[in-house]
């Protein structure tokens, strides 16, 4: 059960970027998350619940997870798409001589915070470890 280091590293992650653009507080964090890293997106949730209590800055913060689909490029004929089944062949020509192009990835996609005096900001940003 890897959704707790996840968690963990969100937390951080949330917990720095806060920091470096000087906002007092999370309202809301947006990851994604690739397919292929198998993660519980209820597990996830709950493991974050409890993290979040221990940081006055994401106390009141909500955890949106986004699942991103596995998508493979065909090294014969060029075409990219994503798959949802195991097989992993070209929709195109059938060919299994593909590369996975996504449903790999994992990072803090959004960050919407409170700045010290009320007003609201947004930060996105990309970090490839939560």
């Amino acid at each position: 059960m890897h959704e707790g280091s996840i968690a963990a590293a969100i937390v951080q992650g949330a917990l720095e970027t806060l920091a470096k653009e000087r906002l007092s507080s999370a309202r809301s964090l947006t990851v994604l998350i690739g397919r292929l890293h198998s993660v519980v997106p209820g597990v996830l949730q709950d493991h974050y619940t409890l993290l979040k209590k221990e940081h006055p800055a994401l106390r009141r913060s909500r955890l949106a997870i986004e699942i991103a689909a596995v998508r493979v490029a065909c090294r014969d004929c060029g075409h990219e798409a994503e798959i949802g089944t195991p097989e992993f062949a070209c929709a195109r020509c059938g060919s299994t001589r593909i590369d996975v192009v996504g449903g790999r990835e994992m990072h803090l996609k959004e960050i919407v915070g409170s700045a010290p005096k009320g007003k609201s900001k947004k930060e996105k940003g990309k970090s490839e470890n939560p």
